[in-house]
């Protein structure tokens, strides 16, 4: 399975801050990365801010260019993500990934989207 579509089996709904993931055990990334201790690739939360910027401007999405990247803590299978999106006045947008059960900061990006061609 392609990671945007293991991405798009883990939405669960759009909330008033962003969009709400929930990573399963069973997550496919979760399987090389680390063995004993699994972790959600950054790759991974770069991959569910595109799907978000997807669902929340209504066309498809990917990411185009990173400025900024922060990782401030792991993301466990069984967990959940909020990914919330804020348009810059330069064009760029902030991601911000949280894990909204515990309040927990999981990355903050500095982004450009693009339109995905099909």
């Amino acid at each position: 399975m392609f990671v945007e579509q293991a991405i798009q089996t883990c939405y669960r709904r759009t909330t008033p801050a962003g969009i709400l993931y929930e990573l399963e055990e069973n997550f496919p990334a979760f399987k090389g990365h680390f063995e004993g201790y699994p972790l959600l690739p950054a790759v991974c939360q770069i991959s569910f801010c595109s799907d978000a910027a997807s669902r929340l401007l209504n066309k498809p999405m990917e990411v185009k260019a990173i400025k900024k990247a922060k990782f401030i803590s792991p993301s466990l299978p069984g967990s959940f993500i909020e990914v919330k999106l804020s348009q810059r006045p330069d064009g760029w947008y902030f991601a911000e990934l949280v894990e909204p059960n515990q309040n927990k900061k999981l990355s903050q990006l500095i982004v450009q989207f693009v339109q995905r061609e099909l």
